[in-house]
């Protein structure tokens, strides 16, 4: 073998080898994306841990779930609403009475 011929070797190898090893880093990346989103996290809990917690979080449970917490906020909003309209009947009832008063022929 002549010396071009076995540099030539060499960098075919050396490329060669690099992507191999391009290759193999990316593959282990994506295994390493998916373990994360499947396995266990950083405290230990695994995707049906996680999955549990946010199912618990969805079905009515006493006052701490997240859709007491909307029930909650919508009731106390019905309130405030009922709350509003009486006052605005009574400030149309008020506002009505005084140009009654001002008019004295008005019914």
């Amino acid at each position: 073998m002549n010396p071009q011929e076995t540099v030539l070797t060499v960098a075919a190898l050396v490329t060669a080898l690099t992507a191999i090893g391009y290759f193999l880093r990316k593959v282990y990346k994506i295994a390493h994306r998916i373990d994360q989103a499947l396995g266990v996290d950083a405290r230990g809990r695994t995707i049906s841990d996680r999955l549990d917690r946010v199912e618990h979080q969805l079905f009515p449970n006493g006052g701490s779930s997240l859709t007491d917490k909307i029930n909650r906020i919508e009731k106390e909003q019905n309130v405030l609403f009922a709350q509003i309209e009486t006052l605005r009947a009574m400030l149309l009832n008020m506002i009505g009475g005084k140009k009654d008063e001002r008019t004295p022929g008005a019914p």
